[in-house]
């Protein structure tokens, strides 16, 4: 069986995969519309019978852990027909990406489901947490919400400088540009023209989840809890790690996806992976 391979905006091999995506997640045709598919996003795939039916993505992000900066692969959209499945179809484009890029770190967020995979190519399941505040929000300020597909987001996104020295993702705008147009996110944006700021935000009763914050220059979270348009909050909790110094918080367990980590050796501690980041 064929392996194909494809690191460009190339058309007519984004058809080929969306309709085995379609099948097993959803529909990726808006993002490849958006023409951010680059060098940096490489597909891997199973091609039989004019079709492609088994793939691995992975992302070449660029790390920064602690102050120091990473090369490391993102994998994602493992993806199998349910009629090639069991046919070591997977095992083998996981292993011609280990082997190709051998040495080079790799992380990933799964299901439950397939928790029993990804050992079997020396993955080692860690544990994540989330990075909570206790602090009361009670603003009057009139929400600025802003169209998800508005040119601003584009300029947040990718000209922002705010980046965590404990853990974030340098080279993510294309993969967070992608969480914001899957729509889940549309109506949770807001823009704070004050601070040159756009923030990702969603309030439960007395909880307020930071998604994501894109700063144009450097701000204290004081400043940005002044602006933001919630009443009656807290506790905030944070879907990244927060790179305020002006900010005290604490790590808290909770549930979410498994992830898998692969020749790190630096040990990572109590972190919480870019919601925004992920693949």
């Amino acid at each position: 069986m064929q392996i194909l391979f494809n690191n460009q905006n190339n058309k007519e091999y984004q058809a080929m995969l969306n309709s085995l995506l379609k099948d097993v997640f959803f529909d990726f045709q808006f993002w490849y519309d958006l023409d951010l598919w680059d060098e940096n996003y490489e597909s891997y795939s199973m091609f039989e019978n004019g079709e492609i039916v088994s793939n691995i993505c992975v992302f070449k992000t660029q790390i920064l852990c602690d102050g120091k900066q990473y090369p490391a692969l993102s994998v994602g959209a493992v993806a199998t027909k349910e009629e090639y499945r069991g046919r070591g179809l997977a095992r083998s484009l996981m292993e011609h990406i280990i082997e190709k890029y051998e040495g080079t770190p790799m992380y990933l967020f799964a299901n439950e489901d397939v928790v029993n995979f990804y050992p079997k190519f020396g993955f080692k399941r860690v544990s994540e947490k989330l990075p909570v505040c206790h602090c009361e929000i009670n603003n009057d300020n009139k929400p600025k919400k802003i169209q998800y597909n508005d040119p601003k987001v584009w300029d947040y996104v990718c000209k922002r400088v705010n980046y965590s020295q404990k853990l974030d993702c340098l080279n993510s705008a294309s993969i967070n540009i992608f969480h914001i147009y899957s729509g889940y996110l549309k109506d949770l944006i807001y823009e704070i023209p004050e601070l040159d700021t756009l923030v990702i935000a969603e309030q439960k009763n007395a909880s307020l989840k930071l998604i994501g914050v894109f700063s144009l220059r450097e701000i204290d979270f004081s400043d940005l809890a002044k602006y933001l348009p919630f009443r009656n909050v807290e506790k905030v909790e944070f879907g990244f790690m927060p790179y305020w110094s002006d900010l005290e918080y604490e790590m808290q367990i909770y549930e979410t996806d498994p992830i898998f980590i692969r020749g790190i050796t630096c040990e990572l501690g109590d972190v919480k992976f870019p919601e925004l980041s992920i693949t």
